[in-house]
């Protein structure tokens, strides 16, 4: 019997719902282990402390004077929800929270105004009137307007074809018949 088997047994066992083979299993366990067997006797302590209280003894007074402190503190909860309704809430949030979050909705909108690029109108008005336009990029600057006509589009697939080169009688193929 392993150390999970057994305290899985306790209950069964102080209930004495083991069977004879069950049971001898379990009482070895304890003799062999010390841990287990203190286990075993302060459950059982427990049980007898819980199934024999003793009664306890109150004054005549004491339902009355319990009735009348239940009443009492239900009036002071009470009073206290009516006070809480009387402060002032803005959506469901109190002063300090509403301010707090109308700064956090204020600094968002500047953020992501600030993040939006400006009319793009004014941007192509000043490509087109040759107005010069700090743009950030990581290619050097073009000297003259006419030096990007002067490099050929590789992507460009318009192009005459180029001739074509026979390598035949330098190189063989597999497929070339011989």
């Amino acid at each position: 019997m392993n150390r999970y088997e057994f305290e899985d047994k306790i209950s069964d066992y102080l209930d004495n719902q083991l069977s004879v083979s069950e049971r001898k299993a379990f009482e070895d366990y304890c003799n062999s282990n010390n841990e287990a067997k203190e286990l075993v006797e302060s459950i059982r302590k427990t049980l007898r402390l819980i199934e024999s209280p003793e009664p306890i003894k109150a004054s005549s007074d004491f339902l009355p004077s319990l009735i009348s402190r239940i009443n009492s503190e239900k009036k002071n909860i009470s009073n206290q929800s009516k006070q809480k309704e009387n402060k002032y809430h803005f959506f469901g949030l109190t002063p300090v929270n509403a301010t707090l979050m109308a700064a956090m909705l204020v600094c968002f909108i500047s953020i992501s105004v600030n993040l939006i690029p400006s009319d793009s109108s004014n941007f192509q008005s000043d490509i087109a009137s040759n107005k010069s336009i700090d743009v950030p990029t990581n290619k050097p600057s073009i000297p003259d307007e006419n030096f990007a006509s002067t490099f050929s589009d590789t992507s460009d697939t318009t192009s005459t074809p180029k001739r074509k080169i026979k390598l035949n009688d330098k190189i063989k193929f597999v497929k070339n018949p011989r």
